[in-house]
């Protein structure tokens, strides 16, 4: 046997193990992968949510835009004072 062939074998086997180590190691690597796209998924979910209620909540602090009233009977008096309390909001 010569050099070249014996390096050709020694690098056959090699490669053999290597392969059957990783073939072996593929289901948890997989496992750990599927974890890490789940948590990453549900962090971004999170995150969307949370600056979607934010946003809602901002438009809500703004308060009245507008007032209407139905009722014919309303005085100047309690004008004056709705708004003042939408100017004290």
């Amino acid at each position: 046997m010569t050099e070249n062939e014996f390096d050709e074998l020694w690098q056959r086997a090699e490669a053999e193990s290597y392969g059957q180590r990783l073939a072996a190691e593929y289901p948890a690597w997989r496992r750990k992968q599927t974890r890490i796209i789940t948590m990453v998924t549900s962090l971004v979910l999170v995150v969307a949510v949370a600056f979607s209620i934010l946003t809602l909540q901002q438009r809500q602090l703004r308060g009245y835009e507008k007032v209407y009233c139905n009722r014919v009977g309303t005085t100047d008096v309690q004008w004056a004072s709705l708004a003042a309390e939408m100017l004290m909001e």
